[in-house]
């Protein structure tokens, strides 16, 4: 049986486990979680295939090493790496496939690095979102409003405090909930200022980090994402797997993704997507599966590289 190493930086390896998962009845498969130089050389002196999760410090280490040639490898390219120097400095001539998450995030990668096709072999495999564990049930408008993830520059928080501020203003029964620790301090200290200088103290509530998304999501009429940049957004496709309308910042690239009626490019747009009758628990369950942006399906991509890539 064909041995796969999976590194991971520390504290990176969120969105591989249903992936070791999956490939666990085809080959022997280990996730390393890199801390060291060293690590990186460990594990693939030990595979048959190495997987690269993110193209970061750790993808460079790997790729530069002596040991790896002769080994199969795949490099998988999430979102913030496009923006780093890293991927110049990745030594190509070792990778059988990029693989990344998006159409868009090709785009993108290409500003910076014009010929990457010509480096190496690039395919687009979407996330997956896991359907079967994932419980969908009819919902219905409501004042509940879910925020999701990290609080940092990316996520654009600033954003979802003036979206809220407006829709209380229509009806202030609308409460926003905060799923997600702080990973910028700046914002805790600026948030927690603008809710009282707002007067939104009542109508906000922060969750810090949550293990049971289930009871999380159980009573959520919306899911408000204001991201300045995503390669997939798993908060909103887990939203809508569960029939809860998203109402989605226009991001390069979120055309590509979901439904143009879930998109803003303006805070009176997205009061106007909450405000709106238009709410269809079952559509947006149902555009998950049209688009093939199920785990299953994601699964069947990387078996198919990682055979074509043995041949």
């Amino acid at each position: 049986m064909k041995k796969i190493s999976i590194l991971c930086a520390a504290g990176l390896d969120q969105f591989i486990d249903p992936i070791i998962e999956g490939l666990s009845g085809d080959y022997n498969v280990r996730k390393f979680i890199i801390r060291s130089q060293q690590d990186v050389y460990n594990a693939i002196d030990w595979a048959d295939i190495v997987w690269l999760e993110w193209a970061n410090e750790v993808a460079i280490i790997g790729t530069n090493y002596e040991g790896i040639k002769g080994k199969k490898v795949i490099v998988r390219l999430h979102a913030y790496e496009a923006f780093e120097n890293f991927p110049k400095q990745i030594n190509w001539n070792v990778v059988n496939r990029l693989v990344l998450v998006a159409p868009h995030i090709k785009e993108i990668l290409k500003i910076f690095i014009p010929d990457i096709d010509n480096k190496v072999k690039i395919e687009i495999v979407s996330n997956g979102i896991d359907l079967d564990s994932t419980p969908w049930r009819e919902r219905q408008s409501g004042h509940n409003i879910a925020w999701v993830g990290f609080i940092n520059h990316k996520k654009n928080p600033q954003m979802a405090l003036q979206i809220l501020k407006k829709i209380v203003d229509i009806d202030n029964k609308y409460k926003l909930h905060v799923a997600g620790s702080f990973q910028q301090l700046r914002y805790k200290i600026y948030l927690e200022y603008m809710i009282k200088e707002m007067g939104l103290q009542n109508n906000i509530k922060f969750y810090g980090w949550v293990d049971d998304m289930n009871g999380f999501w159980k009573d959520k009429n919306f899911l408000l994402h204001t991201s300045t940049f995503e390669s997939f957004g798993y908060a909103v496709f887990e939203a809508m797997a569960r029939g809860i309308k998203p109402i989605i910042h226009n991001f390069r690239g979120a055309k590509e993704l979901y439904r143009k009626d879930d998109i803003f490019n303006t805070i009176e747009g997205s009061v106007n997507i909450i405000k709106s009758k238009d709410y269809y628990s079952s559509t947006y369950r149902q555009w998950i599966i049209d688009k093939g942006w199920t785990l299953k399906n994601q699964l069947k991509q990387i078996k198919d590289i990682i055979k074509e890539i043995l041949r």
